[in-house]
């Protein structure tokens, strides 16, 4: 999956939007949105306190879920929902950059994490036009088109991410719907570069200066990290395009 962020990408524009709704729906839900990067943070447009960024780790996003659900607790405002949010890299070989998958369940290591029906029908009635099917999750980047296609047929997941199996699992320990949004940001048939693959720290920020030395060690990756960004940013249009319709609460409102 790519790990090129486009940090800017649409953000402030996402944000003025945004804003202004979430001030008018009170009381609100509480949910916690879990991302990769903090590009998608932006987008997803939530309070800090309930915006988990996993940098590409499970186990971070089951650290920062623990602790907003302690702080959400602490406040007398319960966590009432999970969303993981943000891109992926497509298995399936009919999706494209800047498809939409809502999945229905999470697969990792042996196990499946249902999402909740009611929540994802009501994102299905924002987004008809999402895949839904399985997402897998992975605690390495899946870089090469012969491991997406490897993946796929071993699972039969359309998508591969590698937060959303934390958030499910961490959800389902605690008894909260869950539910995931994700963008294809890179297709089956493409291998992503090296240079593609450390392109992200652990807190979700860009790592320019990594790419730029794998790219250095090897100039070649260039028309292939090109690619790359042009296929990031088509995920992360479709993630913000996403987002402005689903409403302040990504639909959580509409079932509880």
């Amino acid at each position: 999956m790519s790990c090129v962020d486009l940090a800017s990408f649409g953000a402030g524009r996402s944000r003025a939007f945004l804003s202004s709704r979430v001030a008018q729906a009170q009381p609100h839900p509480r949910i916690a949105i879990v991302v990769g990067m903090k590009a998608e943070g932006r987008i997803a447009n939530v309070s800090h306190d309930l915006t988990i960024v996993g940098g590409g780790s499970a186990s971070q996003v089951e650290v920062g879920l623990s602790r907003a659900m302690h702080e959400a607790k602490s406040q007398g405002r319960p966590l009432q929902g999970v969303l993981s949010f943000g891109v992926a890299g497509g298995l399936a070989a009919h999706l494209r950059p800047g498809d939409i998958v809502l999945p229905n369940a999470v697969h990792f290591d042996g196990e499946a994490y249902s999402c909740h029906k009611g929540w994802v029908r009501s994102l299905v009635r924002s987004l008809p036009h999402a895949h839904s099917g399985a997402l897998l999750g992975a605690d390495e980047p899946i870089g090469t088109s012969d491991d997406k296609r490897r993946l796929h047929h071993a699972h039969d997941a359309l998508a591969v991410d590698m937060e959303s199996h934390g958030a499910a699992r961490f959800a389902q320990s605690r008894g909260l719907p869950f539910a995931a949004l994700r963008a294809i940001a890179d297709p089956q048939h493409r291998t992503l570069p090296a240079a593609a693959l450390v392109g992200m720290k652990a807190d979700g920020t860009a790592d320019i200066k990594a790419v730029l030395a794998a790219l250095a060690r090897s100039p070649a990756q260039l028309r292939g990290l090109i690619q790359t960004a042009f296929d990031a940013r088509a995920g992360m249009a479709a993630l913000l395009g996403s987002r402005r319709l689903l409403g302040a609460f990504f639909g959580f409102e509409d079932f509880v």
